[in-house]
């Protein structure tokens, strides 16, 4: 059985997570010859349902699947991807608890995993599960973008926007593209507790 091995793609928005993700899938199948089984969060459904598609215009084919993972779909996904080599998530940080272990059990069957998504959200905060799945990734890869405010090709954050301005509090949960976020590095970035200081 083929080592499994899990690598994580994570950074802002606007960082093109998923497009380093789609690169490294189509290098796999066309260099590689792998065999690809790509997934995304159903409710993402921001440029296509069947496919992972970057902001700069790539794409991947990809199975719509719900945020919240049961034991049934895990079980379902584990014996869709019998036959893959690797394994992709886009948009990890939706996923619910369940999306570690299967990553895992998936890197255990011999799978490459590679699964992309913000490591913050909104607040500055850890996003979702992706802080354990870092904890057990075997390679990260840490992407960041320019800085929506001062140019910097730091940006680490993603700000939320509401009218133009840095928002104070809301879901964590929110899709949105360049109309609701913008990348910020650290020094530009408000968090949302620090809005309204002077």
């Amino acid at each position: 059985m083929p080592t499994g091995r899990i690598t994580i793609i994570t950074g802002p928005m606007f960082s093109e997570k998923s497009g380093e993700l789609i690169r490294r899938c189509q290098k796999l199948i066309q260099y590689g010859h792998r065999k690809v089984v790509a997934y995304k969060p159903a409710e993402d459904n921001r440029y296509a349902e069947d496919e992972i598609v970057s902001r700069i215009g790539y794409r991947l084919p990809a199975i719509s699947i719900p945020r919240k993972l049961t034991d049934e779909l895990v079980q379902h996904i584990l014996q869709e991807t019998k036959d893959a080599d690797v394994v992709a998530f886009d948009e990890v940080q939706f996923f619910s608890r369940h999306i570690m272990s299967l990553i895992q059990e998936l890197a255990y069957c011999g799978k490459h995993v590679i699964a992309d998504g913000l490591n913050l959200d909104y607040r500055g905060k850890e996003f979702g599960y992706v802080g354990g799945l870092l904890a057990m990734a075997d390679d990260i890869e840490k992407l960041t973008s320019f800085c929506a405010v001062c140019g910097s090709s730091e940006a680490v954050f993603t700000q939320r926007m509401v009218n133009g301005k840095p928002s104070t509090v809301g879901p964590i949960v929110m899709i949105g593209d360049s109309e609701a976020y913008e990348p910020r590095c650290r020094k530009c970035f408000i968090p949302p507790h620090k809005v309204n200081c002077d």
